[in-house]
């Protein structure tokens, strides 16, 4: 399962630009059919700790002001463990992020020092 949260997106949109076809973002809305299998496998809402509960990562992929002042402690408490942030905007403290326990992947960034050593997999 999929939760997203994004302030500024209404859930009907995610869910057209998530179930439309590589090639057709440049065609009209309305012909955009929406499939029930990917619309059941994504659920939409609207707070950001509900979108992180019980989850093992988070994707930040917007650089709204509010992602930086979330309460990372908060969130890192009420999901699985291990849990992962993945900074796609280079817009969270990394070294705070990993002071509270999680594992995250920042681009541009370093790893965490003891994923440095990690066997690549075939």
């Amino acid at each position: 399962m999929l939760s997203i949260y994004d302030p500024q997106v209404t859930e009907d949109q995610i869910q057209r630009d998530l179930t439309m076809k590589k090639f057709d973002w440049d065609h009209p809305v309305h012909l955009q059919p929406m499939s029930p299998t990917t619309v059941k496998q994504v659920s939409v809402v609207w707070d950001a700790y509900e979108a992180t509960k019980d989850a093992h990562g988070l994707c930040i992929l917007t650089e709204w002001d509010e992602f930086k002042t979330l309460d990372y402690q908060k969130i890192y408490d009420n999901m699985q463990k291990p849990a992962f942030v993945f900074d796609g905007r280079n817009i969270v403290n990394t070294q705070k992020l990993r002071e509270i326990g999680f594992i995250v992947y920042s681009i541009g960034k370093p790893l965490d020092a003891w994923l440095k050593d990690m066997p690549a997999v075939a």
